[in-house]
């Protein structure tokens, strides 16, 4: 089994394809993902060819600004904060060796370059000039009269009448460019070289009016908070960003350009980062976080987590070891509890050969440590019981460990396949990695339960006929043979009627605990406590809300954690920020699906489908390009879509193109102009398909005008273009919510998906001249994973009450007694009502952890009520004896079993990823609930109504 994993290197399936293959987004999604990866495959042009060290972005270190006072950031106290931490990459001596670096040429031809500068807030307050009267003069003029008149006619100045909204008014015009010009003249000072403005709030002041502007706020709206503006100009948080260049002198490709600067930042800098980090000034906390030092920090959570889950395993031994007595058998015990991962593993992948293996697989660790150790109490007190039940049973050794055999062996199948059950039942869900764990969790669970049977049995064989009777493993006698052994023992203790007596946990559970409960009062006494966490967990279970934000990935208190919450709560959605892009395609078919199995193929997941007669004629080319002016104008999109310059951000490919066809231009400075003014569309400006795959071979190398890359890489996803034909073509706007780093709440991002699918099919009856329907999707698979999250919630309460339907069914067939199975349900249902609603309690909302936890609920409820149920229904007696006598055999199992999962959970409360933190809050609550309601509710059932057991099935 080693050399076999050693061979397949990590088990892990890497979760790209988390999603239900037949739902509208996933298709939607993957039409467009793999037909894009199957464009570029064939497509023959290079890509972009950088011959200049550092030109392209490597890498990006975030600093993010608390303020500690309600005077905010921008403070003369607190700015200096910022710039202590700032300059640990300014003025490091060798900044200019990895930063990224700008290239210019100058009149004398001569190629220069300097480091680009950072985008952070500093580069305002310490500017090298600052004209204090400009300044002044800019925010007297601009009242909230002139704000809405620069808005209005700020767009026709800079881009012509095709982008004004409003009639053209020259006077206004005219103003507006004048006051533009004067705040340009101030934009253009903002170096960052200069001392600390000694007027701060006159700066502070400056950029609250500039943020009013929608075609300048580009200027200032990355550095404050959602909350700040004209009438608020306190800021709680700003952000800055410094650009790693890529590829540095002396590498020859990414990966070694990444080590060398990743190399530097620990050797140089982190030191003094984290310091500052640590800082415990009154005015500032800052955060940082160095894209490429992500991975080493995640590991060190892992690695510190891991230990964690080591300590849970020693606290389970050192557990077993106490209860039972004997370091041998809780050895024995925790290996085959260890056993049990690897067998089911060879089992699931090769036996099987089910090659996704879901990273939630990891949490079998902990849930076979919990259902293992259990079975081990249940098999080691009927075990120790058996020397009290006869001489029959005690005559050999033989007929002992058969009785053993029959009353453990049920006990734990029933447990055993209850849970197993309760696993499979997540096979009905339609992502993959939830599937992939349930199936394997029943594999851990069977193989576990087998191992008891078989290893554990046969060490306590060995144990019985070497060590029970002997107390030192020291003595020379420790591995000779007993004699006498211990069932001819009990067999002489039964023919002279010594009475073998139970240990103390034993005791109080037959002697106490029984008797307490056969007492009518006091079955009052213990509902109305039980009854009152019934109604208060209820009420709270009505309660649960789907997640509204992002989900978290390590614990609230850690800088990570802090700085990627501010990141997406207190910041608005900039043109700086990585945003998703959602797209409106024509030439696609939906993705075809045949023969996909995820859980046996998961890079499989199907293949792109053209539309053979997709036509980008000049029709189809005018449309879209009118759909294009509706995305930028229709004030449906206002807040879906991040402006940038005043105008949202729209990827249309058809301008540069339509230009390009007038123009024939390639280098003439003014073109990018002419484009965004659209002054071409006067003409004949659509390209003919005689004539399309000629003018896209001269089209698609010309530099772009919205960045520094050539055409085809700047519309790779939106142009399919595969160097002879244009198989799809498509629109992107960048999404004001969606982010390719994090994942935000259904309610969110449904909002933004149903605007945009309903503009999707008002284009179906409008691009008919393209021959294809409209297909929309992000890349980022945001859509995809909002579906995840409705498919989550619902299939969570459908595996917990399925679990609740497969219990009964199990009792029902094993114990024959209706009452019993209907006794033992009512407790299992009164755990998952109070499990949900202390996920309440704890302030969980329902995200992607709670409701995998939620789904697998029933899997943990089950196991305490079934033991006690099935010891009531095979001891013998009226109800009262039966009481005590399942208390007195099965008692002290549970209860052990109980303490043993406990144990094992607490270790997880200290973990830094929230999922192992979550899941260690959630094992013990459902542990402790499970026991609370089998031993007090269902017990107090069975003593309150008195169903006699008979031979009939109720």
């Amino acid at each position: 089994l080693l050399l076999l994993s050693l061979a397949r290197g990590s088990p892990f399936t890497e979760g790209l394809n988390e999603y239900d293959l037949k739902d509208v987004r996933s298709v939607a999604y993957d039409s467009l993902f793999l037909a894009r990866d199957e464009v570029k495959g064939t497509d023959d042009d290079d890509d972009d060819v950088n011959d200049k060290p550092q030109e392209d972005v490597g890498d990006i270190t975030y600093w993010i600004y608390e303020a500690k006072t309600d005077d905010g950031i921008f403070t003369k106290e607190g700015i200096p904060h910022m710039r202590e931490a700032e300059d640990t990459i300014r003025t490091n001596t060798n900044y200019d060796e990895y930063c990224v670096l700008d290239y210019n040429t100058t009149d004398a031809e001569a190629v220069v370059s300097e480091c680009r500068k950072p985008l952070s807030v500093l580069n305002i307050y310490y500017a090298s000039v600052w004209n204090s009267t400009l300044a002044q003069e800019v925010i007297e003029a601009l009242t909230p009269e002139m704000r809405n008149i620069f808005n209005e006619q700020a767009p026709c100045v800079k881009f012509g009448g095709i982008q004004c909204d409003n009639p053209r008014n020259e006077t206004l015009e005219t103003s507006v460019k004048m006051l533009s010009d004067k705040i340009d003249t101030m934009i253009a000072t903002w170096d960052g070289v200069g001392d600390l403005n000694k007027n701060v709030d006159e700066v502070t002041k400056f950029i609250a009016h500039i943020n009013e502007l929608e075609t300048k706020r580009d200027a200032v709206n990355f550095y404050i908070d959602k909350n700040f503006n004209v009438l608020n100009t306190v800021t709680k948080y700003s952000r800055s960003i410094f650009w790693w260049g890529e590829l540095l002198n002396g590498t020859k490709n990414e990966d070694e350009s990444e080590e060398k600067l990743k190399k530097f930042i620990v050797d140089n800098l982190l030191k003094s980062w984290n310091k500052i980090t640590g800082n415990n000034n009154g005015e500032v906390k800052s955060y940082f976080f160095q894209i490429s030092l992500l991975f080493e920090i995640i590991i060190i959570i892992l690695r510190n987590d891991a230990l964690l889950a080591i300590s849970s395993f020693l606290a389970v031994f050192f557990y077993l070891r106490f209860m039972i007595g004997s370091w041998f058998l809780a050895a024995v015990g925790m290996f085959e509890i260890f056993m049990s991962l690897p067998l089911a593993w060879f089992t699931f992948s090769y036996i099987f050969q089910i090659k996704y293996f879901s990273a939630l697989n990891v949490l079998c660790i902990f849930i076979v440590i919990a259902i293992g150790a259990d079975d081990i109490f249940v098999f080691m007190d009927a075990y120790k019981q058996s020397a009290t039940k006869g001489k029959e049973v005690v005559s050999s050794l033989e007929t002992r460990m058969s009785w053993v055999f029959r009353r453990s062996g049920w006990a734990m199948l029933l447990t055993s396949a209850t849970t197993c059950a309760a696993f499979l039942i997540t096979l009905v869900s339609p992502i993959a990695s939830t599937a992939s764990f349930g199936l394997f969790a029943a594999f851990v669970i069977l193989y576990d339960y087998f191992l008891v049977m078989s290893l554990y049995c046969t060490a306590v064989v060995i144990y019985h006929n070497l060590f029970e009777t002997k107390e030192c493993c020291c003595s020379c006698d420790f591995w000779v043979k007993n004699d006498p052994t211990p069932t001819k023992i009990a067999f002489e203790k039964e023919e002279t009627g010594d009475v073998v007596e139970l240990d103390r946990v034993s005791r109080f559970f037959k002697e106490k605990l029984a008797p307490f409960i056969l007492i009518g009062r006091n079955r009052i006494f213990i509902a109305i406590p039980l009854v009152t966490l019934l109604t208060v967990t209820a009420i709270y279970s009505f309660k649960l809300e789907s997640t509204t934000s992002a989900e978290q990935f390590l614990d609230d208190d850690h800088p990570l954690q802090k700085a990627s919450t501010i990141l997406d709560k207190e910041f608005p959605r900039t043109q700086e920020d990585d945003n998703s892009k959602v797209f409106f395609v024509w030439g696609l078919e939906n993705v075809n699906r045949k023969g996909v199995n995820q859980l046996l193929k998961p890079d499989s997941i199907g293949k792109p489908v053209f539309v053979e007669d997709f036509a980008f004629n000049e029709e189809c080319q005018t449309k879209m390009l009118k759909v294009c002016q509706i995305l930028r104008t229709d004030d449906r999109f206002e807040d879906f879509i991040v402006r940038e310059k005043g105008l949202r951000m729209i990827d249309c490919f058809v301008e540069e193109l339509g230009a390009f066809n007038v123009m024939s231009f390639t280098d003439d400075p003014d073109r990018c102009t002419a484009v965004k003014t659209q002054e071409w569309t006067s003409e004949k400006w659509q390209v003919p398909p005689s004539n399309l795959s000629s003018t896209m071979k001269l089209f698609t190398p010309t530099p772009t005008c919205y960045g520094d890359k050539s055409i085809v890489n700047y519309y790779e996803d939106s142009m399919g273009w595969d160097g002879s034909k244009l198989r799809y073509a498509a629109i992107s706007l960048d999404s004001s919510i969606l982010s390719p780093n994090t994942n935000q709440g259904e309610d969110q991002v449904r909002r933004h998906y149903d605007t945009f699918i309903k503009f999707a099919k008002e284009l179906d009856d409008t691009m008919g001249v393209c021959q294809s329907k409209t297909i929309m999707t992000d890349l980022d698979q945001g859509f995809v994973y909002m579906n995840n999250q409705r498919i989550y919630g619902s299939t969570a309460f459908l595996g917990a009450f399925l679990g609740v339907v497969i219990a009964f069914l199990v009792l029902f067939v094993s114990t024959r007694k209706l009452h019993v199975s209907v006794f033992a349900c009512l407790s299992i249902l009164a755990v998952l009502v109070g499990v949900i609603g202390s996920t309440t309690i704890f302030g969980w909302t329902l995200g992607t952890t709670e409701a995998i936890l939620i789904s697998i609920l029933a899997g943990f409820s089950v196991d305490y009520v079934i033991h006690l149920a099935h010891a009531y229904v095979h001891a013998e007696g009226n109800t009262d004896e039966r009481i005590i006598a399942a208390y007195s055999d099965m008692g002290i199992s549970v209860f052990s079993g109980m303490l043993t999962s406990v144990v094992a959970s607490i270790p997880l409360f200290f973990c830094t990823l929230t999922f192992f933190a979550k899941f260690g809050t959630f094992l013990c609550t459902t542990i402790v609930f499970s026991w609370i309601f089998a031993n007090f509710g269902f017990m107090c059932l069975l003593a309150q109504f008195k169903i006699p057991i008979t031979k009939k099935w109720w």
